[in-house]
Parts: C-alpha cells; structure tokens; sequence
C-alpha cells in the first residue's frame, strides 16, 4: 500500500494525527492484518515534532461497490490509537453489509486484539 497523505492537525493545544493509505486488494485476510499491523507500527515509531494525542490511519480498499441507489462506494479500513488502545472501524456499501458483515467484524475483532497486545 502507498502512503497517500500524512498531516496532523492542533486542536486545543492537542495534536491529532492522520495517514491515508491506499489501496488495498482482495480479501480480508491474514496478509493484510500482517500488513496493517506492521504500517501501524512502523508509523507509531516515527518520532513527531508534536506527539500526537490520537493516531488515525484510513486504509481504502481499492475496488468500489454499487449501492441500492446506484452510487459508487469505496470501502475503507480505519484504525485509531489514542490512550494506549486501538479501535477500528470498516466503512463499507450495503451491498457489503448484506454479504460480509460477519467476516468483516471477525476480521476487524481479530486485528483489534492483536494490536492490543
């Protein structure tokens, strides 16, 4: 995956940071929490002028669905650490929602217990 963007932003004297990461292919597998999980890791460790507060990642997925209403939707992976702990949350297409909800939310359980490791 390629870094796309890197920029933090001061808000009330806290900083918040936020990379964007595209694209990434195929299923939601092994692999790619390997690579998520090492991206994050390895961004973590960079050194920063201003520590941030909360580190944001967005990974986009690199095929689009159609949803119901005929729009294109590009799903995206996020991850956030802010006090010690990650969340992660799977923006997605209905079409998705329907399909892979259950594999999703595994996926998105299992990446969350390995970073909080």
């Amino acid at each position: 995956m390629e870094k796309l963007f890197d920029e933090t932003h001061e808000s009330e004297a806290r900083y918040y940071r936020t990379i964007w990461y595209g694209y990434f292919e195929g299923d939601l597998d092994q692999a790619l929490q390997e690579t998520i999980i090492a991206t994050v890791q390895n961004d973590l460790a960079q050194k920063q002028e201003n520590p941030p507060t909360a580190t944001h990642w967005v990974f986009y997925s690199g095929e689009t669905n159609r949803d119901a209403v005929d729009a294109s939707v590009r799903a995206s992976f996020m991850v956030r650490y802010r006090d010690g702990e990650f969340v992660s949350n799977y923006n997605m297409s209905d079409f998705n929602f329907v399909i892979a909800f259950d594999s999703i939310m595994a996926f998105k359980e299992n990446l969350e217990k390995k970073l909080n490791a």
